[in-house]
């Protein structure tokens, strides 16, 4: 009875203080906008190819795009280049307005611990990163059932869980990345300048430097590289293309990706904890 009545003690707490961090997002316009746009432009992005011109859609097998299970792939990838912007950015605003409006003093001073203020962070962002991967097989499956010519239900399912397991993963390790940029800056311009410089500009250069000096494949062990490889590059062709032509596979194993993100993730946690 005691365990029982601790446990519904936990839920209900963790319940308040995940609805504590909605009600913080809910009228903070960039959020929403970052929210809408990614739920706009997941299904939107892939439909897009629809439109092109039929050389291209000849080239890149369009067609293969929208039936079962290779929607699952194609999908994924755009999501993690979603992903890593907009979820990203969504898990850097989530602390960064806290300092802009004062509300994680609030927090402090009207009773909410350091340790209930991380981990209503923590929730949240889990919240939002099982929403996204919801989304993601909703639009899937939506997506593949209007394209389905016949439908199989072993043919949908056929790796599912895995791009669900890979696709939570993803963003729930881009939001944790926005989290450890956001509470190590702290003000939302500066913020986001660094988020993007690192991801986009200084990781590359690391890499590069490591590759030149060492030539191994330890430089593909960088954060937002193994997230990137979470999501397998869906165009066999160009990725052999890519492999033979550098002589070596810059791309990490689904394995490899899984268990660096995992890493990356629970140190980038922890560093926003401490």
């Amino acid at each position: 009875i005691r365990l029982s009545l601790v446990g519904s003690e936990m839920c209900i707490r963790d319940r308040y203080l995940l609805k504590l961090e909605f009600l913080k997002i809910n009228n903070y316009r960039p959020f929403i906008v970052m929210m809408i746009l990614y739920l706009i432009l997941l299904p939107v992005s892939l439909l897009v190819a629809k439109s092109l011109p039929e050389e291209l859609a000849a080239i890149f097998s369009t067609k293969e795009f929208y039936t079962f299970p290779n929607v699952w792939r194609y999908l994924g990838y755009i999501g993690n280049w979603l992903g890593f912007f907009f979820l990203g950015f969504m898990g850097l605003l989530s602390v960064t307005m806290e300092f802009s409006n004062k509300t994680l003093r609030q927090n402090i001073i009207t009773g909410l611990s350091r340790k209930e203020y991380f981990f209503a962070k923590l929730i949240f962002i889990t919240a939002i990163s099982l929403i996204g991967t919801f989304y993601y097989f909703l639009s899937g499956t939506l997506i593949g059932l209007f394209h389905a010519n016949p439908y199989y239900m072993d043919v949908y399912t056929q790796g599912l869980m895995f791009y669900i397991s890979s696709y939570f993963l993803m963003s729930f390790a881009y939001m944790s990345l926005g989290l450890f940029f956001g509470m190590l800056v702290r003000r939302t311009g500066f913020a986001v300048f660094t988020f993007l410089a690192y991801s986009v500009f200084l990781e590359r250069v690391i890499r590069g430097i490591h590759m030149y000096y060492i030539e191994s494949r330890t430089a593909l062990f960088y954060p937002v590289n193994a997230m990137s490889d979470l999501t397998i590059i869906p165009f066999p062709n160009i990725a052999n293309t890519v492999i033979s032509e550098m002589d070596f596979n810059p791309f990490l194993t689904s394995g490899e990706a899984i268990i660096t993100v995992t890493i990356y993730t629970l140190i980038f946690l922890f560093v926003v904890y401490r």
